[in-house]
């Protein structure tokens, strides 16, 4: 009896386990390119963003949102989500963003 009762809770917390929601890991739902119209303007106002776009992991087949920051500190990786509707949100380095000069002007 005792054997089977702690049988029985051995495999109850398992499953428990097992089926803790993990955010970081959540499936999107929505398209990629809805959830970047959705998030732009707010992650564009934090300063130091100097663009947004839809981009690719490093395993070449998973979308992801790509944040360029001017320059990648503590304060903007804690102001930055990791992650919006399921995708994973990636912070590149980029510099200033500067307009083109016009080449016949």
């Amino acid at each position: 009896m005792l054997i089977s009762r702690m049988l029985y809770l051995a495999i109850v917390s398992f499953a428990c386990l097992c089926c803790v929601h993990r955010p970081e890991q959540a499936m999107p739902k929505k398209d990629i390119n809805e959830v970047l119209k959705e998030n732009d303007k707010q992650l564009m106002s934090i300063p130091g963003v100097v663009g947004v776009y839809v981009g690719m992991l490093k395993d070449g087949k998973t979308l992801c949102l790509k944040v360029m920051v001017e320059k990648k500190t503590p304060g903007l990786e804690r102001r930055i989500p990791k992650q919006l509707e399921g995708y994973k949100v990636l912070i590149e380095e980029s510099g200033p963003i500067r307009p083109m000069r016009n080449p016949s002007g």
